[in-house]
């Protein structure tokens, strides 16, 4: 036996290790992904998933099953490119299970979701959210790791080697915590299985995975002929592969509707074909319809920053007030924010629990990362799935993290403008609710807080306008719990549909979406568009 033979032997027992067999019994797909992409998104329901950083910009898919032909793997395993920083990587269900081993860059933001899979992660990323429903997570974290932590599992256990600082009452199935300072968010949500967190200890080769640019591993790359050889690709429609490249031009537009007679009174009864899509003034065929009463997926966010803290008593009254005014089927989370983001409750219809857990809010700390907040949130909103999703915000606007640079405590990580181009290739829609705390703070901080809350104001605005949402104003903390009942109604009021573009071209410029109703004096309002990246 060859050295040559030995070395592929040992990658495959490596990259596999829930399949056992020859390397001829083995079957291995590779791709690489060189456009840097930022949002990554994984989908394997039964088979193991590792997921490693390392020090390149791109990302690198290994796909891997025993007792399978190339072929097959091929067709089973899909890979999505909707935008140039966004990838989805989808494994078909179905015997046999296919173990994926994905290498990120530590700037990328994860979200991998899976039933009985297990899941592993080394290393630190930007943003992280997993789950499963009976699959075990396992997370390696670096000693000097920098993180928050929201940690639920329904029957399973979380254990910790890592020291950590809980922002409450931990327990066996909950933990919310700190870990360094405090910094990228992870998420991980699991019904059966067990949580671990570990020490990334191990000597990982990943830094420059140079094994992988042996010739060995690309005679276990079963189609790695592909990297060399441009051909049609076995991953379905509007796929194209160039070099090492994949890329799908397919995408879907998800849109949330709200439509009302010329008297401002919703119209809830309407049937897909009562409605027409354009793109750029081009009519598009209608992919996805959902009635309002369909059930919705929310994110209730709270701002509980210095501002708002000694109005706490009225916050969580309104909040409460606001959980029961949803439908029984809607799919409700709950966050809040000051510095730092921590998920109260996880999605859940159970009205009790969620008014219970709001009950046990404390006092946080002070100041407000209000950007950085708004992008867990929507890191916590792809945990949902489906396509009528919602976040409704309490909050001033004011991100006061932002004007102090030098806070050791926290360091910002995203700007509004970071934040406004995520709002635009999500499918959620965002319900601001502005409340106003300038009057009190505006006489400690001069024409400067004027300044601040006025951008504040505008910027709430631009994110309610661009998903087709209205921002809502309330005065005083009294005024929140008929404000959070208009959002209600709003929300109820919203059809979703979704269309695939007739022509796709992604030259990262503005593509204007516009929605009409075969109706007399229907008007509508939704998102204004999209970038074509």
């Amino acid at each position: 036996m060859t050295v040559r033979t030995l070395v592929a032997i040992l990658i495959c027992t490596l990259l596999a290790p829930a399949y056992r067999g020859s390397a001829d019994s083995v079957s291995t797909l590779q791709r690489d992904f060189s456009e840097n992409p930022s949002m990554i998104s994984v989908e394997n329901t039964d088979g193991p998933t590792d997921v490693q950083t390392w020090d390149r910009r791109q990302a690198r898919v290994i796909a891997s099953a025993g007792q399978i032909d190339n072929t097959r793997l091929s067709s089973r395993v899909l890979f999505e490119r909707t935008a140039a920083n966004t990838l989805r990587i989808r494994i078909k269900a179905g015997d046999p299970n296919i173990a994926l081993t994905v290498y990120v860059p530590s700037s990328a933001h994860l979200s991998l979701r899976a039933a009985a899979g297990s899941v592993a992660i080394s290393g630190t990323v930007a943003g992280l959210s997993v789950e499963t429903e009976s699959g075990a997570i396992k997370l390696n974290l670096p000693p000097d790791s920098n993180s928050d932590l929201s940690l639920r599992t329904i029957e399973g256990a979380i254990e910790s080697s890592i020291p950590a600082t809980p922002f409450g009452r931990p327990d066996l199935h909950a933990l919310d915590a700190r870990i360094g300072q405090g910094g990228s968010t992870i998420i991980a949500r699991s019904g059966r299985g067990n949580i671990t967190l570990l020490r990334d200890t191990i000597s990982r080769t990943v830094t420059s995975d140079r094994k992988f640019d042996t010739g060995a591993a690309k005679a276990l790359s079963a189609a790695s002929e592909l990297a060399s050889e441009p051909g049609p690709s076995a991953v379905g429609d509007g796929a194209a592969i160039s070099g090492e490249m994949l890329k799908l031009e397919a995408r879907l537009v998800s849109l949330n509707v709200k439509v009302t007679d010329a008297s401002g009174r919703t119209l809830p009864a309407l049937r897909k074909e009562d409605f027409v899509i354009y793109e750029d003034g081009v009519s598009q065929e209608l992919f996805h319809f959902e009635q309002v009463s369909a059930p919705l997926n929310i994110v209730l966010l709270l701002d509980l920053s210095g501002s708002t803290s000694h109005k706490m008593k009225i916050i969580k009254k309104a909040a409460r007030k606001f959980v029961d005014s949803l439908k029984p089927d809607d799919n409700i989370a709950v966050a809040a924010f000051t510095r730092r983001f921590f998920v109260i409750s996880n999605f859940t219809n159970n009205h009790k629990q969620l008014n219970d857990r709001i009950d046990d809010i404390k006092n946080r700390h002070s100041g407000t990362a209000y950007y950085d907040a708004m992008w867990a949130t929507m890191n916590l909103l792809d945990e949902a799935g489906g396509t009528r999703k919602a976040v409704v915000v309490m909050t001033d606007g004011v991100d006061n993290s932002l004007d102090h640079p030098d806070d050791s405590d926290y360091t910002p990580k995203h700007g509004f403008d970071e934040l406004r181009a995520r709002v635009e290739e999500a499918d959620a829609t965002i319900y601001p609710i502005y409340f106003d705390t300038e009057y009190e703070t505006i006489g400690r901080q001069g024409r400067s807080g004027h300044d601040a809350y006025a951008t504040a104001r505008k910027q709430l605005e631009m994110l309610a306008d661009q998903t087709g949402a209205a921002l809502f104003k309330a005065e005083r903390a009294e005024d929140l719990e008929g404000v959070y009942k208009q959002v209600a109604a709003e929300l109820h009021s919203l059809y979703s549909i979704a269309y695939t573009p007739k022509t796709v071209r992604k030259d990262g410029q503005w593509r204007k979406i516009g929605v009409a109703i075969n109706l007399p004096g229907a008007r509508v309002r939704t998102r204004r568009g999209y970038f074509a990246r």
